[in-house]
């Protein structure tokens, strides 16, 4: 399932977003993925594909306005999803 922009805008209450916060890449975030197995590097490459390579060292700070949060759960082989 998934919702659209406008259908989560509609139901803050008070709509902090501009349209310039979708302009830069999210910060990507992967937690849980360091274990040898081969589905979980096949996740962690298909994510980190989804989004372009952030160069530390020319990176400006005031430029990330969203973080994406992905974390893998090896218990219940869930994917924790937060942005």
């Amino acid at each position: 399932q998934y919702s659209l922009i406008r259908d989560v805008v509609s139901a803050l209450r008070r709509h902090r977003m501009h349209e310039q916060q979708f302009l830069h890449p999210p910060l990507l975030v992967l937690g849980n993925f360091g274990a040898p197995q081969m589905q979980l590097k096949l996740m962690a490459g298909m994510f980190q594909g989804m989004f372009p390579a952030l160069n530390i060292h020319r990176l400006n700070l005031n430029s990330i306005r969203r973080c994406l949060l992905i974390s893998y759960d090896s218990e219940s082989q869930h994917l924790e999803f937060r942005h």
